[in-house]
């Protein structure tokens, strides 16, 4: 038997999808009884040069393949969120199964679109949408049946880690790995999206979704990007055996949500150190399973392509754990999933008496420092905490005892409390 499908959008995922669906069509037959065939492409300009052979597929106009009764399968892959919204919502409305790779649509408006499949009987398919080749949402559906998952997080935007694998082992610049992402077309002419964290928000708010069943408005998560990042702080990182990743994390604890998108500082012997270039890597915690991380290519034709077709698959074979559920409205709490901070500070005096007093601060707060520099009028640490950090923060800034320059988190394993006494005796000798 036949399916018609209809594909919206012939760029980089949509050339992708298209390639494999037509290559491996019969082999999806062999493992579902249905033979894919796609009946019609909606593009911008038909004359535009296209590296698959599409001839007589293609059409300028939506209504062609959303009126259409024979498409029973609508796959999205324009991007952003007008018009897919409109075009996914007449979809589901019509009474085809919907599967997209776009995560800022699904971010923004996965819960009404959720409820329009379910109304109409149909899927609302979104794989594709994170972690590229990544089968995570899959994986997740699995895990949640006998496991209760706490936390989820990782490496999940492949332009931004390119950036900092070329900083950190490359000793580039930030500007000048950027211009390096931009020509290998890892980046766009207009990096935003990605390197200021929006790329990660979307995607994080996906996951959470999908693990905690909890629907986060979009602006209730802290985000920050990695156009912020220094070749002074790589350095400093670099020389105690760190690296930094941009973390995308989200932690349930009892019935409050936590989660932010940051640069966070990570050890060497963490295999998210070892993560490079546009993989991704995403971590679950569970209390049964313990720990998975999933690593794969997070961005590409082929990769996003697979995880459309995947989705395609579960369709195919009418396969659907826990269907379009809607999950219910939760905001994010203020939190954090460390009390290790790599910090560094621009003194006001250049001086030792000043360096005292930061150490001094530190012994008071109970602040336990795991490494240190101090050279010219610059002091960078890495600190453990045991007040709120923004508490933390706050008093320095009210006490003026310097001014912070950069304060990143860090996934830091177990600490020697024996550092406390070195600590302590650096404070009194100096």
């Amino acid at each position: 038997m036949t399916v018609k499908i209809g594909l919206l959008g012939l760029g980089t995922v949509g050339t992708g999808v298209y390639r494999l669906i037509t290559s491996r069509g019969g082999h999806i037959k062999e493992s579902t009884g249905f033979y894919p065939e796609i009946k019609g492409i909606l593009i911008k300009n038909l004359n535009k040069p296209r590296k698959v052979n599409v001839q007589g597929l293609l059409t300028q106009n939506a209504e062609e393949i959303l009126k259409d009764k024979e498409i029973k399968i609508v796959i999205e892959a324009i991007g952003g969120v007008h018009p897919a919204y409109e075009y996914v919502k007449e979809a589901l409305s019509e009474g085809k199964h919907v599967i997209t790779a776009n995560k800022e649509l699904i971010a923004k408006h996965g819960e009404d679109l959720n409820e329009i499949a379910e109304k109409n009987g149909v899927f609302l398919k979104c794989e594709a949408s994170v972690g590229g080749a990544i089968p995570i949402l899959h994986q997740i559906d699995r895990l949640k049946i006998t496991d209760e998952i706490d936390f989820v997080g990782g490496i999940i935007n492949g332009t931004t880690n390119y950036i900092l694998t070329q900083m950190s082992t490359k000793g580039k610049s930030y500007e000048e790995a950027l211009i390096e992402a931009q020509e290998l077309g890892y980046a766009e002419l207009n990096p935003d999206y990605d390197v200021k964290g929006f790329d990660s928000l979307y995607k994080l708010i996906i996951l959470m979704r999908k693990v905690f069943n909890v629907n986060v408005p979009v602006n209730s998560i802290t985000r920050s990007g990695i156009d912020g990042i220094t070749k002074e702080d790589i350095n400093y990182i670099a020389k105690w055996g760190y690296k930094i990743k941009l973390l995308a994390w989200g932690k349930k604890v009892k019935d409050n949500i936590f989660a932010g998108v940051e640069p966070v500082v990570v050890e060497e012997s963490n295999i998210l150190s070892k993560v490079s270039d546009v993989n991704n890597a995403i971590i679950l915690k569970g209390d049964s399973f313990g720990e998975y991380v999933f690593v794969g290519r997070g961005a590409g034709e082929l990769p996003t392509g697979d995880a459309v077709v995947a989705d395609l698959l579960d369709v195919l074979l009418n396969y659907n754990i826990k269907g379009n559920n809607v999950a219910k409205f939760l905001p994010v709490s203020e939190g954090s999933f460390t009390d290790t901070f790599y910090i560094r500070f621009k003194m006001h005096k250049g001086d030792i008496l000043n360096l005292q007093e930061i150490l001094n601060f530190f012994k008071r707060e109970g602040a336990l420092i795991l490494e240190s520099s101090y050279e010219n009028d610059i002091f960078v640490a890495v600190i453990r905490v045991k007040a709120n950090i923004n508490a933390f923060v706050k008093k320095i800034k009210d006490e003026k005892i310097a001014e912070i320059k950069a304060i990143y988190k860090v996934l830091q394993e177990d600490i020697d409390e024996g550092q406390l006494k070195e600590f302590e005796d650096l404070v009194e000798v100096i």
